[in-house]
């Protein structure tokens, strides 16, 4: 949770007091749950994800405007409750209209890339919807914007699961994790074309294949010319032999550095993703999805995480190194030799390595 004074537990406990016995869908549980989730990101502060929060707090207070949504100046007023600190100006209702419609239009790109993770956290604690954010346009001072949250039933479910329970710290060996798909943040230009699920029809599997078969071919004309040059030497004395097989070493090595992996994907499903779309903790994956357990087939660059059992730290799947060669394991910040636990990218369960 963050620093402000908004308690979404409290908030939803009268309500829930009150309810009895839970029939059907808990639209304010929901919104409880979903403002708890949204605080625990590393973006709660930044703007877009406090218009998100706002709508959350203002629907929980406000049961019966929350199908309709809020308006403008609503949502400023509760962004700078959150914040602490006054945003936007709100003695000018242009200015609010103006300033959310920027950071709607942000939160809606954010939303993009943490909603499959929200969706499975919702699955998880057994909600049977998932939120969506949606706006109705206005016209004119009478009639202003209002934007909320509506609460749909999954046309397709990210993934199949078995939610059992984490064990407690205390079971040691027998501890479990459940881990969460997160967008990747602060994706380069070539990373991003995979954040966003790379799909594979029409002239992007074309391009796809293109980039596959660029440096395989340009492996096997450079063998071919090595072993040309390898015999040719045998004649005339021209280029060394080390010097030719250094080169195609070098060459060799390049190209599976940037594009290896991503030939492996086609067995594995699922690789550490190459060097130039990594960030500073290694922890991007290639995941290639497909149906039915997807709409389309795509490749998506995603990171899993978890919150560790065993001292509460934060989970990243990454490489196995050398101990778990071949693997990808989930590897604790705070101890990441010896919290290790077992990474499937289907099941998104592991259980402790070590």
């Amino acid at each position: 949770m963050s620093d402000t004074a908004v308690h979404f537990s409290d908030a939803g406990a009268a309500e829930q007091e009150a309810m009895g016995v839970e029939t059907g869908f808990d639209e304010q549980k929901s919104f409880v749950f979903l403002g708890e989730l949204v605080s625990a990101w590393k973006e709660a502060g930044r703007l877009d994800v406090l218009l998100l929060r706002a709508i959350c707090l203002l629907s929980i207070e406000n049961p019966r405007q929350a199908s309709l949504g809020f308006t403008s100046w609503d949502l400023v007023e509760t962004i700078s409750k959150i914040r602490g600190r006054a945003w936007s100006d709100r003695s000018d209702k242009a200015r609010m209209s103006d300033d959310i419609r920027q950071q709607w239009n942000k939160l809606l790109t954010t939303w993009d890339t943490k909603s499959e993770g929200v969706a499975q956290q919702l699955s998880d604690a057994y909600f049977p919807r998932t939120p969506k954010p949606l706006k109705t346009e206005g016209g004119g001072t009478g009639n202003p914007t209002l934007h909320r949250i509506e609460w749909v039933i999954p046309k397709l479910a990210p993934v199949t699961h078995d939610p059992a329970p984490l064990a407690p710290a205390e079971t040691g060996k027998a501890a479990t994790v459940r881990y969460v798909c997160e967008d990747i943040e602060e994706a380069n230009p070539f990373a991003r074309i995979f954040s966003r699920g790379f799909q594979l029809k029409g002239w992007r599997r074309q391009l796809y294949i293109v980039v596959l078969g660029g440096p395989l071919l340009l492996l096997w004309l450079l063998f071919v010319q090595v072993t040309f040059g390898i015999t040719l030497s045998y004649t005339v004395g021209a280029k060394s032999i080390l010097t030719s097989l250094l080169s195609l070493g070098i060459v060799y090595w390049a190209v599976w550095a940037s594009v290896g992996r991503l030939y492996q994907l086609g067995s594995n499903n699922i690789v550490i993703a190459p060097w130039w779309m990594q960030s500073v903790d290694d922890d991007r994956l290639l995941e290639r999805r497909v149906p039915p357990r997807y709409r389309d087939k795509t490749i998506k660059a995603v990171r899993y995480v978890a919150p560790c059992p065993l001292c509460g730290g934060r989970i990243l799947a990454t490489s196995g190194r050398l101990e778990f060669f071949g693997r990808i394991v989930g590897r604790c910040e705070e101890a990441p030799v010896e919290h290790v636990f077992s990474f499937d990218h289907v099941t998104r369960n592991g259980k402790c390595l070590r």
